[in-house]
């Protein structure tokens, strides 16, 4: 061995140790959180490439580059399985929270189905159990919310039929418009027809020939007196 070998072995041996030092053991890689896992995993990162900087100062670089990155991949190993482990434990925790809200959604559609059969039940009974109301006494409301409910449904639904009635007043009163006009054309053709008749039998009308004579028939005294040729 060289001088100049182990002056380099002596430069080198102390950022192998501070990456030694910057790594966890395997049981407390075990137990951190991303953000410790990343913090040392930089650290790694910085280590190596000082130790590549020491490697190309150095005569023969080729075995020490090896060997850096030898060591840069073992210090990486237990943290990319810490990585691993936070990962699957945060899949879990995420699949656990998607499957409470469908839970807790299916308990709040389950409760408001019972408040509903259980207020269907009630109605229908109240009715048939309470006592004749008084003339001007107002019934107290079991569920105001429902009570408005139904009112705005029934308000929405007068609406509703009210513009059909008023739909239907309009096409009414187009109908009976168009079958008064066409009965006025009707009526008028008539009307026209009738003239035209009435003008051709009337004399001195254009065109109006009156029908020839009769000639008298000549008694046998009128044949008589007819001159003799």
């Amino acid at each position: 061995m060289t001088f100049r070998s182990v002056l380099a072995a002596a430069a080198v041996a102390p950022a192998a140790i501070c990456a030694l030092c910057a790594v966890p053991s395997t049981a407390r890689a075990a137990d951190m959180t991303r953000a410790e896992i990343d913090a040392a995993r930089a650290r790694v990162e910085q280590a190596y490439q000082a130790r590549l900087r020491e490697c190309n100062a150095r005569f023969v670089v080729t075995g020490c580059l090896e060997e850096a990155r030898d060591e840069r991949i073992r210090q990486l190993r237990p943290l990319d399985r810490a990585e691993h482990q936070v990962n699957a434990e945060e899949r879990l925790r995420r699949s656990a929270a998607a499957k409470e809200r469908v839970q807790q959604k299916e308990r709040e559609a389950a409760e408001d189905e019972a408040r509903r059969k259980t207020q269907s039940v009630r109605e229908a009974v109240e009715p048939a159990s309470a006592p004749a109301a008084t003339p001007g006494a107002r019934t107290p409301r079991a569920n105001p919310e429902l009570h408005q409910r139904r009112q705005a449904q029934q308000e929405a639904q007068a609406r509703a039929e009210a513009a059909q009635r008023r739909e239907a007043a309009a096409e009414r009163r187009q109908k009976a418009q168009e079958r008064q006009r066409k009965a006025g054309e009707l009526q008028a053709r008539h009307a026209e027809k009738a003239a035209s008749a009435a003008s051709a039998a009337t004399p001195g009308a254009r065109n109006y020939k009156p029908p020839a004579a009769h000639l008298p028939t000549p008694s046998a005294s009128d044949i008589k007196a007819l001159p003799k040729r």
